[in-house]
């Protein structure tokens, strides 16, 4: 990595860009590159590994160090967990048989209960994976298995003209959402939204708007069970000079009104 004139690395955001440059195939929605999209596969996601480790040890400051050694350890969690989660929901078709294609509910142990099916574990399968791997543990029990599997996520949408919890599957376009809340209300400030996830903004204005106009599904915005997609009211983003203006003028004509008034009626 060249140095600056001075000498000395370059800036932490150099630093981040060269490393998303260095792999543009897994630039995430977030900031941080530990929140890579839902459906990267475990190739990728050993490659970001790799880059975060070693980003790490060229990094300018401490801060920076630390945030790439955090972001390395949520990777290698993400490779050895996988992407399913107790209370995760996956809607499973299995073509010809109508008992399997259901939803069904990950369990405390990360274990998948499948009707006429000895559970499955989904300890270490990414979401990537998960079409694979379940063909193959059906196979022991079918002759022939073509199926899809996709898991759902449910989001919360605030700020919308119809503002719900939604359930979506992680390839949904996040426009696709949107629409189903309503679209933008007249007064959104739809530049300003953001996604939050347990009070935390997750997704800035900025990221939120590039992935909304690329039309990023849920699953490339890394969303989870619980996000929250906001958008504020325009008229409450700011100052109203038009509102404060009115107030102002309602006041000063009442203060007229009950000092003349009240005048008028003395002796």
């Amino acid at each position: 990595m060249p140095m600056n004139g001075s000498g000395t690395w370059p800036n932490a955001r150099w630093l981040f860009a060269a490393l998303l440059v260095a792999w543009p195939a897994l630039a995430p929605a977030q900031a941080s590159i530990g929140e890579l999209r839902r459906q990267a596969t475990r190739a990728e996601l050993e490659q970001a590994v790799k880059a975060a480790e070693a980003a790490s040890l060229r990094a300018p400051d401490e801060k920076t160090r630390a945030r790439l050694r955090a972001d390395a350890v949520a990777l290698r969690s993400r490779l050895a967990n996988g992407d399913f989660a107790p209370g995760d929901r996956i809607l499973l078709m299995v073509e010809g048989d109508s008992v399997l294609s259901d939803t069904f509910t990950v369990r405390s142990d990360r274990k998948l209960p499948l009707a006429d099916v000895a559970e499955v574990s989904l300890q270490g399968v990414l979401d990537s994976e998960l079409e694979p791997f379940l063909t193959q543990e059906l196979l022991k029990y079918l002759k022939r298995v073509t199926l899809t599997a996709t898991p759902l996520v449910r989001i919360s949408l605030l700020g919308f003209p119809t503002s719900n919890f939604y359930t979506v599957p992680v390839d949904r376009s996040i426009t696709d959402v949107i629409v189903a809340a309503g679209g933008w209300g007249p007064t959104a400030a739809h530049d300003k939204a953001v996604v939050r996830r347990a009070g935390t903004v997750i997704m800035d204005a900025k990221a939120t708007a590039e992935a909304v106009r690329l039309g990023k599904t849920v699953g490339d915005m890394s969303l989870r069970d619980g996000d929250e997609l906001f958008v504020p009211d325009r008229s409450a983003a700011g100052f109203n000079w038009q509102t404060a203006v009115t107030v102002v003028s309602t006041i000063t004509g009442l203060f007229f009104v009950l000092r003349y008034g009240l005048n008028r009626g003395g002796p």
